[in-house]
């Protein structure tokens, strides 16, 4: 896109970001509907995608790593989860060029299984997720473009990743039995912990090529944050 072209687009996001501010302040001020104070603030587009405060707030429900949403959200999180969103919006783009089968209702429940089983338990992940509005429809939309995600980073990632056998005996020898020994413990032989290794330094490796690829990607798109998350 041309210099011109990016600022149409940024000028277009501020416009329209006003625009919502102001529906929102007249909203908020109509005794007529004094109830609908609270409207979905966008904090920015990438591309063509709008992110919002609330689709920072599903990501941290759905994370069962992060703190629950249900109290006070520190901005620092939001602020990383907002770059975790713009990653995933880009990836998601990419992955929407290219062709792909159609998802059937047995892959979303398996992925669903996996992510309640990631929580403490079901009532803790009923709770995270009902108190961010999310229904159980639209946590079905977010796997269905997590497992597209997925499936574009096996097809451009993951099948031309590979780990030699030098490289699971230099981890062994210098990172994994040293810590072992460290602990008091003593290493187990190498052939009980090669796969374990393999899949670690793999997804090493996965990731790191993820992050060079981003680097690319996103300096060839359209990003503009519209508020401080």
């Amino acid at each position: 896109m041309t210099g011109t072209g990016k600022r149409i687009l940024i000028l277009w996001g501020r416009m329209f970001f006003c625009v919502l501010a102001a529906a929102a302040f007249m909203l908020g001020n109509s005794p007529a509907v004094s109830a609908q104070k609270v409207v979905d603030q966008i904090l920015a587009l990438v591309n063509d995608d709008v992110v919002t405060r609330t689709d920072l707030l599903w990501s941290i429900a759905l994370d069962s790593r992060a703190p629950s949403p249900a109290g006070p959200v520190s901005s620092d999180l939001l602020k990383q989860k907002l770059e975790v969103m713009v990653d995933q919006r880009l990836v998601a783009q990419e992955a929407a060029r290219l062709p792909s089968s159609e998802l059937t209702q047995d892959e979303v429940d398996k992925k669903r299984t996996e992510l309640v089983k990631s929580f403490k338990s079901e009532a803790d992940f009923r709770q995270r997720v009902e108190s961010v509005g999310l229904t159980p429809d639209r946590i079905d939309d977010l796997i269905r473009e997590r497992i597209l995600i997925d499936r574009f980073v096996d097809f451009r990632f993951r099948s031309f990743v590979l780990v030699t056998e030098p490289e699971i005996q230099k981890y062994f020898d210098e990172t994994l039995a040293p810590r072992i020994r460290a602990a008091g413990q003593v290493p187990p032989p190498l052939a009980k912990v090669s796969d374990d290794i393999n899949a670690l330094l793999k997804q090493e490796k996965i990731n790191q090529e993820i992050d060079r690829w981003l680097t690319t990607v996103r300096q060839r798109a359209d990003i503009v944050q519209l508020a401080e998350p």
